[in-house]
């Protein structure tokens, strides 16, 4: 007897692990620096939702900075106590999949250590125009065609955009996101907003 799996059905026989980054180093300042980015409570508790709502793996964020590693580990915590589960639930299972890290080196090395078998697949969207950047439909439909399973590491940036010094980490490009006006609109999306754009856009089901 013939078997027709469905799309979803393919997914869930042979799934992409996936991970979000929020990379707060290497990033640039408006002038073009080199500089680490402050990490916000609200990128912490909402772009965690979205990665749950998405069925994202793992959600780091990236900072070298020791005093917003302290604020980050107060708040991840706070949300570990049986008392915060029991009050919300929703929230103490998003940040569950949250890990704070120094460096991205760090993210790649505990996403091999936990996926030794899979290839870690680096992208990348930019509010700016870049070479050779993909649309988020080719993107998915790539991701959905391969035979093979990997890890999809999506890295947001923020301040005034990652740093080129982080570009040879990364094989994909994703274009960026436009409104109605296209490139001559506005285009300056907060980063949790754009996260969750980004992975509905990549991974959500589109009816």
């Amino acid at each position: 007897m013939l078997v027709i799996l469905s799309q979803k059905q393919k997914h869930k026989i042979a799934p992409h692990k996936i991970a979000v980054v929020l990379l707060h180093y290497p990033t640039t300042s408006r002038t073009g620096e080199i500089i680490a980015t402050a990490v916000t409570n609200l990128d912490l508790h909402d772009i965690s939702r979205s990665c749950r709502t998405y069925e994202v793996d793992h959600y780091y964020v990236v900072t070298p900075v020791k005093e917003q590693q302290e604020i980050v580990g107060r708040i991840l915590e706070h949300w570990k106590l049986p008392r915060s589960k029991e009050w919300h639930p929703d929230r103490f299972e998003a940040l569950s999949r949250l890990q704070m890290v120094s460096y991205f080196e760090d993210v790649k090395a505990d996403l091999k250590s936990r996926y030794p078998d899979l290839e870690l697949e680096v992208c990348m969207p930019d509010a700016r125009p870049l070479p050779n950047q993909l649309s988020y439909q080719d993107t998915r439909k790539k991701w959905q065609d391969e035979p093979k399973t990997g890890v999809k590491v999506v890295v947001l940036g923020t301040g005034w955009g990652v740093a080129p010094a982080f570009y040879p980490e990364v094989h994909t490009y994703l274009a960026p996101i436009d409104g109605p006006l296209g490139r001559d609109g506005y285009n300056h999306l907060s980063v949790r907003a754009a996260a969750a754009v980004i992975l509905d856009r990549l991974f959500g089901t589109h009816n």
